[in-house]
């Protein structure tokens, strides 16, 4: 029961956080462009590479914490489902320039970030 509790717990923190990074990049940059969840997706990526090489190879963080943050965590802040429908939404209304700097900015940038997140994590 532990652990599922350390998941809620985390998963409630990366959700507010997400709506926040969301709520904010949306009233400063406006919502033609779905900045807000590209901006959670590449923080979780660029996260999740740093957890895993860092806090869980190295340091071997025990489960409760490895549950929070990864599965708990990462799981509320990013935002897949989302990416996908705003993807389509893009696709849908003609935008053809906007869904390709999203789907490239989202995946290749995600990558680059979960490697980046996962050798600093490495060096220390």
């Amino acid at each position: 029961m532990g652990v599922i509790l350390s998941v809620a717990i985390g998963g409630a923190v990366g959700s507010i956080l997400r709506y926040l990074i969301s709520k904010y990049s949306q009233s400063f940059f406006g919502i033609s462009f779905p900045l807000g969840t590209l901006l959670v997706n590449l923080i979780g990526a660029f996260l999740i590479g740093f957890f895993f090489s860092y806090l869980i190879e190295k340091v071997a963080i025990n489960p409760y914490a490895r549950g929070m943050l990864i599965t708990g965590f990462l799981g509320g802040l990013t935002t897949f489902s989302t990416f996908s429908y705003e993807s389509l939404t893009l696709l849908r209304e003609g935008e053809f320039l906007k869904f390709i700097l999203y789907f490239v900015g989202t995946n290749l940038l995600g990558i680059s970030g979960t490697f980046l997140g996962y050798k600093i994590g490495e060096t220390l």
